[in-house]
């Protein structure tokens, strides 16, 4: 009975020393103290708790680095837009001299009209295939060359459109205007015809959403036409109804300089922290619509320019400094913002630090102790190693015999 008492113990201190042994091994190898939950299990619970607030904190490191591009490409545009705008006032004050002569005029007026083409290209940056200014519908370009009619791709003189043809329920059709700067956006409802659609632009018209004189006709092609009366106003028209199918700009109705904004006023936010979100985008229709209206303001001294007198040149003037002006406040929360972002940065850069220092001192093994106590380790498992082929071979082998 000793014997066999003998031979459990030399196996169960073998079992115990190899274990030993391999933990021992495992900690020099992994660095690790902590390899699995019963190693630790106080420690293996902090540090699962740990590691769920370092993928909080790596995915608020990924957003702030995407958002700080973009606003920072957005800022880029606008101060370009800035210097745009100062030169303007530069040359409406030269044009508004007495001295200024009919070509010189006609030449800051030329110069004037490449300055807005190159404000609105400025407006329609994307970055990474989303437009940054205009609001959530970040898919397009938020400003386009008004026109003074549109019209349906439905209907013809053989089979024309009437007022009393039902819409699509849940169709949208808007119609943003280049002098308003708005947007009026008509969801038909069941029971919605073509004459529902004519009242509600007969009602933006009366609100002042649409300029004076906009209607929405069925002209004598028998199509739907929404048109302006002025040469100096334009519209941009987009439908999805299969009723009227797209709507198309009519050739030869574009109105020079106009741009009508075809964006919305949204602004979409994402998070940088537990308890902190900023805005990613700054709608167009604050930045050059009627927010500001730069667009009605450049366009205004270029009218003047070309034939107007110093006094209204001076005016118009006036107005691109007020412009101006406005566009900087626009432009102060989106450097605020930018400033944000990099202490947010910075901040999240130190949170990963101290994590990762909190977790090592969790589960981390001390490189020195490890070494040691594997080589402890090697030296009990030979030595019961040793003890078990001197003990096993006199003892069970005789036994059995």
């Amino acid at each position: 009975m000793r014997v066999t008492n003998m031979v459990s113990d030399v196996q169960y201190a073998m079992q115990q020393s190899q274990q030993n042994l391999a933990t021992a091994l495992q900690q020099v190898s992994t660095g690790l103290r902590v390899n699995q939950l019963s190693d630790d299990p106080g420690a293996s619970a902090n540090m699962v708790t740990s590691l769920a607030s370092s993928a909080n904190v790596d995915q608020y490191t990924k957003n702030v680095s995407s958002v700080l591009s973009q606003m920072q490409t957005a800022d880029s545009s606008i101060s370009s837009i800035v210097t745009s705008l100062n030169t303007a006032v530069t040359l409406g004050t030269e044009g508004a001299t007495g001295t200024a002569s009919t070509a010189n005029r006609a030449a800051i007026a030329t110069e004037l009209e490449g300055l807005l083409t190159s404000i609105v290209g400025e407006a329609n940056t994307s970055f990474q295939g989303a437009y940054l200014f205009g609001g959530t519908a970040s898919s397009t370009a938020p400003f386009v060359a008004a026109s003074t009619t549109y019209t349906s791709a439905q209907g013809s003189a053989a089979s024309p459109l009437t007022a009393a043809i039902a819409l699509t329920a849940g169709s949208v059709t808007t119609i943003s205007d280049a002098t308003t700067g708005e947007t009026m956006t008509f969801t038909a409802a069941a029971g919605d015809t073509i004459a529902t659609l004519q009242s509600a632009v007969a009602s933006a018209v009366s609100a002042g959403t649409l300029s004076s004189g906009t209607t929405a006709t069925i002209d004598s092609n028998g199509q739907l036409s929404i048109a302006t009366n002025s040469t100096t106003d334009g519209v941009a028209v987009s439908s999805n109804d299969a009723a009227l199918g797209s709507m198309t700009a009519v050739s030869g109705t574009e109105v020079a300089n106009a741009y009508a904004y075809v964006g919305n006023n949204s602004v979409n936010k994402v998070q940088v922290g537990d308890s902190l979100s900023v805005a990613t985008n700054l709608p167009g229709s604050n930045l050059l619509g009627s927010g500001t209206n730069v667009i009605g303001a450049l366009n205004s001294l270029i009218t003047a320019l070309k034939s107007g007198t110093s006094t209204e040149i001076g005016t118009a003037t006036t107005a691109i400094t007020t412009a101006l002006n406005a566009v900087n406040q626009e432009r102060s929360p989106l450097d605020s913002t930018i400033s944000q972002l990099d202490s947010q940065e910075s901040y999240l850069s130190q949170e990963t630090l101290t994590l990762s220092t909190a977790q090592t001192a969790l589960v981390g093994a001390n490189l020195a102790d490890a070494a040691t106590n594997l080589s402890a380790a090697e030296t009990t498992n030979n030595a019961v190693l040793a003890a078990a082929a001197k003990v096993m071979p006199n003892t069970l082998f005789d036994y059995m015999k």
